[in-house]
């Protein structure tokens, strides 16, 4: 009886991490289709496709979960960018003339705000 209760608790162990394993998240992967196969191996080949699968074609949740985290991922670099120039083109502003940029500004982060606004 003693033996059985310690393999139940040893089985028990080694199961409940796994139980509680936080889903994989996109920005843990370069490539999407990565990030979809270990999503698909984690959440399990049926949650999976109820979750990418709609509209009843569940035939290519796999190919619709790697094009939606590439595009998203895509759309998430180019807003990376913009911020990137605007943050540039305001440290230039403020290089050039502090005077009129602490006129035009409050201070810099609303500067990369309006100039991310203008593009």
């Amino acid at each position: 009886m003693k033996r059985m209760l310690v393999v139940c608790a040893s089985v028990g162990m080694l199961l409940v991490p796994t139980a509680f394993a936080a889903d994989p998240t996109p920005a843990d992967f370069k490539n999407a289709a990565k990030y979809c196969k270990a999503v698909r191996e984690s959440k399990g080949v049926e949650a999976f496709q109820a979750l990418y699968g709609k509209n009843g074609n569940k035939k290519n949740a796999y190919g619709k979960c790697v094009a939606q985290t590439a595009k998203a991922k895509a759309e998430k670099r180019e807003d990376a960018e913009e911020q990137a120039a605007a943050t540039a083109a305001c440290k230039k502003e403020k290089a050039d003339n502090a005077a009129k940029f602490a006129q035009d500004y409050k201070n810099f982060g609303q500067c990369v705000k309006a100039k991310q606004n203008q593009s």
